[in-house]
C-alpha cells in the first residue's frame, strides 16, 4: 500500500515584533502581554467577567490578602511565560531580555515573600524556609493547600 502524502493546510504565520504592552492586570485578562495579538473572540468577554468574581468578598480578610498575593504571582508568571514564548523567536531581542531578567527577578521575590507569610508554592522556595531555620523538619507542604487546588485555606 502506497502512502501519499498531501498538505492538509499551509499555515502562514506572521512574524511578531516587539511593540505596546498591556500591564499585568490587562495581559492576564485578555492572554497576552502584546497589544498587537489581542485579537477579537466572542468568548473572551465571558472570560474577562469570570476574573472579577465577587466570592472574595465571603472570604476573610487572611484568605483575601493570600488570593491577592497568589494573582500577583499569576500576573508576573503570565508575563514570564509570554515574554518566554516570545524570546523564543526572537532571541536577539535586548528590550525583551531586559524585561524578562526584571520579571525573574520581581517573581522570584514575590514567591519568597509568599513562603515566608503563608506557605511554599514550589519546592524552590522551601530553601529559604530553611535558610532561616535550619534546624526545621518541616516539608512544609502541609503549611498550606497543594498549589493547584486554588485556595489558600
Amino acid at each position: 500500500m502506497k502512502i501519499q502524502k498531501e498538505h492538509l493546510a499551509i499555515a502562514s504565520v506572521p512574524v511578531q515584533s516587539w511593540g505596546e504592552l498591556y500591564n499585568q492586570d490587562d495581559a492576564l485578562k485578555t492572554g497576552t502581554i502584546f497589544k498587537e495579538l489581542d485579537l477579537p473572540f466572542f468568548a473572551a468577554e465571558q472570560i474577562r467577567a469570570s476574573l472579577t468574581s465577587s466570592e472574595d468578598a465571603l472570604k476573610s480578610p487572611e484568605e483575601q490578602k493570600c488570593n491577592e498575593r497568589l494573582m500577583e504571582i499569576q500576573k508576573v508568571s503570565f508575563v514570564m511565560d509570554d515574554l518566554r514564548l516570545y524570546l523564543d523567536t526572537h532571541p536577539d531581542d535586548l528590550d525583551a531580555l531586559a524585561m524578562l531578567k526584571r520579571v525573574l527577578g520581581q517573581r522570584k521575590q514575590m514567591l519568597s515573600d509568599f513562603a515566608t507569610e503563608f506557605y511554599p508554592l514550589t519546592m524552590d522556595c522551601m530553601e529559604g524556609i530553611y535558610e532561616r531555620d535550619p534546624s526545621s523538619i518541616c516539608y512544609c507542604w502541609q503549611e498550606g493547600p497543594v498549589p493547584w487546588e486554588g485556595v489558600c485555606y
